[in-house]
C-alpha cells in the first residue's frame, strides 16, 4: 500500500531500444508527482512462461492512476500488453483511472484498441493521446489525468 501517497503505475507495451515509446513513458512519469512505478514489456522467448504479468497485476491493485504507452507500428496491441489488459480484467479491477497513449504511424488505431480494453477492466478513462513521430508529448493531458485520479480517488493524498 501506498501510505497516503497517489501511486501512480506505468506499463509500456515495449521494451524495445528502437522503439520512442520507452522513451515517452519515462517522459511523461517524469512529469508526475511520486510514487510511482513503470513497466516495459519486451519480447519474451518462445515457450517462457511470462511471470511478470502476475506482478503488474498485483501492482495494479494499488495503483490509482495507470499511464499506459503503447507501440503503433502495426495496427494491434502487442501481445504482452494484450496478455496484460487481459489478466487485468479477469483480477477485476476496479475504480482505477487510465491514461493511455499510442505512439507509432498506427496509433489511432492501437488507441481504439486500448480504450476499448481499458473500458472492458472496468477503468475510468482520464485521458487518450495518438502520437506521430513529431507530436509533442501530452504533458499537460498526463498531468490532468493524474488530477483527474487524485480529486476523485486521493483528494487529500499527499502530492
Amino acid at each position: 500500500m501506498h501510505d497516503g501517497y497517489l501511486f501512480t503505475l506505468g506499463i509500456c507495451g515495449s521494451a524495445d531500444e528502437d522503439d520512442p515509446a520507452p522513451d515517452v513513458l519515462s517522459a511523461l512519469l517524469g512529469q508526475l508527482p511520486p510514487v510511482k512505478r513503470a513497466a516495459f514489456l519486451g519480447p519474451l522467448p518462445p515457450g517462457q512462461p511470462d511471470a511478470l504479468l502476475a506482478d503488474i497485476v498485483a501492482d495494479m491493485h494499488d495503483a490509482e492512476l495507470i499511464v499506459i504507452v503503447s507501440p503503433a507500428t502495426v495496427p494491434q496491441l502487442p501481445a504482452r500488453l494484450n496478455d496484460l489488459l487481459r489478466a487485468a480484467y479477469a483480477a477485476n479491477l476496479t475504480r482505477r483511472y487510465a491514461a493511455l497513449v499510442a505512439v507509432g504511424p498506427h496509433a489511432t488505431a492501437v488507441l481504439n484498441e486500448l480504450r476499448a480494453a481499458v473500458t472492458t477492466c472496468g477503468f475510468t478513462l482520464a485521458g487518450a493521446f495518438a502520437l506521430a513521430s513529431d507530436t509533442p508529448l501530452p504533458y499537460t493531458g498526463i498531468q490532468a489525468a493524474y488530477k483527474t485520479a487524485r480529486a476523485a480517488l486521493a483528494p487529500h493524498a499527499l502530492p
